[in-house]
């Protein structure tokens, strides 16, 4: 709740000093009196909370934070532009960074600004979760391998506000560093405060200012790939770098030829440090399996692309050919979902490219959704291993990521994870097809919200959900938060539920 307060100082600092508006500004001001009273009252009650979080209080926490997030947040859609399950959806899929926008093209621009604010709070949300709540419910596998140092995640709440803490710092860093790449690109303060928020948290959206300019569309990218990394592995690459220890000790008889060869080499010595772990700095993010899983997929990716494209004559430039397919490429595997193109009549090559893309997602330990890379990179070596021992049945294997043996136990559950997202898939696709979709459109539409990308171009559209009956509506946005925490979470909160009714039949 303290969030969502804070969420909404931004528009309407920007209905009182930049639309000079009090009208618009109340459409706010309410609820931003409800949550930071409800975030008071939360506060002061959990001042005596034991020093451990259970499981059960977890599931209540990861499930319950949405809903009532989006139930303040859906309040300035719901009484202007959007009907209450519209605004319900609009709000969902804001908070958790899938970016279906249903507002009309003429909602003035404070709606569009409330979006990227939904979106980056959302993130900031799951961030906190990720390093929180996510570890106690779904035992966080797949988190410990993206590093090769591990981390240890407790249920204390000391530690974990302490780890949430590393790692919301380092997202307000990168939210900053991407403002001023947008301001560096020409765009305004709000317009670069605002697709900074949609960036750095891969929600996306339909809005995108200047879309002629590539200077925009680089810091868009760059945006971007900065959101598909592994936040814990950015925290570590800034503890690295450690400033010089040395101090300057000047007596009072010191000459100043000899001051001025003391300030030159304390100097000299500074950036030397800095330079030496900026190379270990680099060497350590390169040599991360997810990294070059990652920037391998999307060079590879951008050239078939770019190649299909200028091979088909839809453009006769190949800058511009490699340009478009890079920026798609970063958009949909980041899941941030910005289409700036029209895709309707691109080949079927192309978009089923894009559906891999949004399914695979980023680095583990980022805001992205989709199945995350490392999982993908233990599945194809065990691939790879029971090929080879096919061949040769007694050879003793065992599949490893940054250099350190994935316990088998880990294996099995990402195989189990896997398994269970086609399953889930599956359902959710039948039942979306209830409304009348082709079943083709319910798989893209089911893909779109579980992987948290939202729309899926030439397959399926923000127009496509809002043709929707309002009970599908309320399903997607259940299907939109499920994507979020992932299903084992969910399912955690299942068998919750199902031993609390053993337990107290009545």
């Amino acid at each position: 709740m303290s969030a969502m307060a804070s969420a909404y100082i931004f528009p309407i600092c920007y209905a009182l000093f930049v639309l000079e508006d009090r009208d618009t500004s109340t459409l706010f001001v309410l609820p931003f009196l409800i949550c930071a009273t409800l975030a008071i009252i939360l506060i002061y009650k959990g001042r005596t909370h034991r020093r451990r979080i259970r499981i059960s209080e977890s599931v209540v926490v990861l499930i319950a934070v949405w809903w009532l997030s989006a139930l303040f947040g859906a309040v300035p859609f719901a009484v202007t532009w959007l009907s209450p399950v519209d605004a319900l959806l609009e709000t969902i899929s804001n908070l958790t960074a899938a970016g279906l926008s249903l507002l009309p093209q003429e909602a003035p621009y404070i709606f569009r600004l409330w979006q990227a604010v939904l979106m980056w709070i959302g993130s900031f949300v799951f961030l906190g979760m990720l390093v929180t709540i996510l570890p106690q419910v779904s035992g966080s596998f797949g988190l410990e391998l993206s590093l090769s140092q591990g981390q240890i995640f407790s249920p204390m709440l000391g530690q974990m506000k302490f780890m949430a803490r590393k790692i919301l710092t380092i997202y307000g860093l990168l939210t900053i560093l991407s403002f001023l790449m947008f301001k560096l690109a020409g765009l305004n303060d709000w317009d670069s405060l605002s697709m900074a928020m949609r960036c750095i948290s891969t929600g996306g959206g339909d809005f995108f200012p200047a879309k002629e300019s590539f200077y925009v569309k680089y810091a868009a990218i760059f945006s971007m790939l900065l959101a598909c990394g592994n936040f814990l592995l950015y925290f570590r690459l800034m503890n690295t770098v450690v400033p010089p220890t040395s101090s300057l000790h000047i007596s009072k008889s010191i000459k100043a030829k000899e001051f001025a060869k003391k300030i030159h080499q304390l100097i000299t010595d500074f950036f030397s440090l800095m330079k030496n772990n900026a190379r270990f700095n680099l060497k350590i993010f390169f040599a991360n399996s997810e990294v070059q899983f990652l920037l391998v997929t999307i060079f590879i990716t951008t050239l078939i692309i770019s190649f299909t494209i200028f091979n088909n004559g839809n453009l006769t430039d190949g800058n511009t050919s490699f340009r478009i397919a890079l920026f798609h490429v970063v958009s949909y595997i980041s899941t941030t979902g910005i289409t700036l193109t029209d895709l309707t009549n691109a080949p079927d090559s192309i978009l089923f490219l894009f559906f891999l893309l949004a399914l695979t997602g980023g680095c583990m330990g980022s805001v992205t959704g989709g199945l995350k890379i490392i999982r993908i990179i233990v599945l194809f070596k065990l691939a790879a291993i029971e090929t080879i021992k096919v061949i040769h049945p007694r050879m003793v294997t065992s599949v490893k990521v940054n250099g350190s043996a994935v316990p088998m136990k880990v294996v099995g559950l990402i195989l189990s994870f896997f398994f269970l997202c086609l399953v889930t898939l599956f359902i959710f696709s039948v039942i979306l097809s209830l409304s009348g979709q082709p079943f083709s459109t319910s798989v893209a539409m089911s893909a779109a919200c579980l992987s948290n990308v939202g729309t899926l171009p030439g397959i399926c559209e923000s127009i496509t959900f809002a043709a929707l009956p309002a009970i599908m509506k309320i399903f997607c946005c259940c299907i939109l938060i499920i994507g979020r925490i992932e299903i084992f979470a969910f399912l955690a909160m299942i068998g919750l539920l199902r031993s609390n009714r053993e337990r107290n039949p009545w």
